[in-house]
């Protein structure tokens, strides 16, 4: 079967991704003379100037570029709202994202490269892992229809609050984005690098809005999949240069492995069209992998492999809830002004 345009710009951007990646990688070892503070817990980002060392550069520029990508997105995505779909074909409109998005990260590469600091300097650490927290809560929330949420069963949310998520939804996971991508600095740590061709696979993501990859099930599963190997490979880079801050067992790193690994095997894994036996065959490999590192980080920590799907559940209840509220309050309005 012949690819559509959309499938062969996909792949393009894909290559493109890889390429952008093993840019910031080589460039990386250029960042090694940069002064660290030293890491102070959890709650330190660690990859920031030394506040003695910082400059006024090194506050303004991440927020510039960050200010001017947000806008240009928004003001996109604000225009993929109207947009009907349009499965094989890319727009204008795709076209556009894709290109504002490979600029501001190469104008982020560059200013990495001149002045280091991204905005994590001016706000919180947990305000980036929070925006991409929400963001998988809101796919879970929109996917549930197509793949329920829990074993391929799931509740019948109320479709005018869904289709009112999925009208706003864009706004949001595209403001998630471009926050963290502008949080980091372009390191080529390779914690950071797998973090940040993750970013770029969202960007694409984003950019074929209205399109069939968009839509693709499959290529949405493979996304959340990939959390799970950022988060471990963050905290195994941490533990091994000694800033992990975790004193119990061999590393928190499986606490993140298994917690999101737990979201594939039982919730990810029906967005494919697989036997039964697969199923049983996936869900069984992942209760034999958290046997095996439990017993390796201590049986009595067990409890922490219900952390992450019990944030990511929860909060799609939660997110189910305030949409309800949301459509219905808009429906009011629109009710009294007739």
């Amino acid at each position: 079967m012949k690819a559509s345009p959309a499938a062969k710009a996909f792949a393009w951007s894909i290559a493109g991704a890889v390429a952008l990646t093993l840019l910031i990688a080589a460039l990386g070892p250029l960042l090694a003379s940069v002064p660290h503070a030293p890491d102070q817990g959890p709650s330190w980002y660690y990859w920031q100037t030394d506040p003695a060392a910082r400059t006024f550069l090194n506050r303004v520029t991440p927020w510039i570029g960050y200010i001017l990508h947000q806008l240009s997105i928004w003001a996109i995505v604000i225009l993929m709202m109207k947009e009907k779909p349009h499965p094989g074909k890319l727009s204008r409109l795709n076209i556009a994202a894709l290109a504002v998005n490979a600029l501001f990260i190469l104008l982020h590469i560059l200013q990495t490269q001149l002045w280091y600091d991204g905005i994590a300097i001016d706000v919180p650490v947990w305000s980036s892992q929070f925006s991409v927290i929400i963001m998988l809560v809101i796919i879970l929330y929109q996917m549930t229809p197509l793949r329920g949420l829990f074993l391929g069963k799931g509740p019948k949310w109320n479709r005018d609050a869904l289709a009112w998520s999925g009208k706003w939804h864009g706004l949001y996971i595209s403001w998630a984005l471009v926050y963290t991508f502008w949080f980091h600095p372009t390191e080529g740590q390779y914690g950071l690098l797998i973090g940040f061709f993750y970013m770029f696979l969202l960007l694409v993501q984003l950019s074929f809005a209205n399109t069939e990859v968009h839509f693709s099930k499959g290529w949405v599963a493979v996304l959340e999949l990939m959390v799970g190997l950022h988060g471990p490979l963050i905290a195994i880079q941490k533990a091994l240069s000694g800033n992990e801050g975790d004193i119990a067992g061999p590393g928190i790193w499986i606490m993140f492995a298994s917690g999101f690994l737990f979201m594939f095997a039982f919730t990810g894994q029906y967005s494919f069209k697989l036997p039964k036996w697969a199923r049983v065959a996936i869900a069984a490999s992942y209760l034999a992998l958290v046997g095996g590192l439990y017993a390796w980080r201590g049986f009595e920590r067990i409890y922490e492999v219900t952390f992450i799907p019990v944030a990511l559940y929860g909060g799609t209840f939660a997110l189910a809830a305030l949409a309800r509220l949301a459509w219905a309050a808009g429906s009011r309005g629109q009710a009294r002004k007739a």
